[in-house]
């Protein structure tokens, strides 16, 4: 029978995830973003230009990584970012008329409240891991 003799750093990171019953996902493989990438709705960007406040309990999870001696190759962080709406095409119209713009903007400015709260809502960061075999590992998730 043969056995691996060294385990993988994505091994190792993945072992340390089940130590402490932590819900680390391999997300699978993925080159390195070398500038911010949209995918879909989401944005990827290195956790080095990301700005954004950092849980402490996502904290704890990174001390205790490089306190096992895992070094990861890449920290990213992955925002929701869906597309914005674009602004309705406006037909030419002879006389204009106030009323129904004044009604169409309230509507709209009542919609793109409650979008924007929707949205704040479910906007959720994700702390990725990249190993050097090129393993991209959801380490944690919050809410913002």
């Amino acid at each position: 029978m043969i056995s691996k003799a060294l385990a993988t750093q994505t091994e190792l990171l993945m072992g340390i995830g089940n130590r402490n019953n932590w819900k680390f996902v391999n997300l699978g493989k993925a080159p390195i973003p070398e500038q911010p990438v949209r995918a879909g709705e989401w944005l990827i960007l290195s956790a080095m230009e990301d700005n954004s406040p950092i849980p402490t309990r996502t904290m704890h999870r990174i001390q205790t990584i490089y306190q096992e001696g895992i070094r990861p190759l890449h920290w990213v962080v992955v925002h929701e970012a869906p597309f914005l709406l674009s602004a309705p095409k406006q037909e030419k119209q002879k006389k204009p008329h106030l009323l129904p713009y004044l009604a169409l903007l309230g509507g709209l400015g009542a919609f793109l409240a409650a979008t924007l709260i929707t949205t704040a809502a479910v906007v959720d960061p994700i702390l990725i891991a990249i190993t050097p075999e090129f393993d991209w590992i959801e380490i944690d998730r919050w809410y913002a």
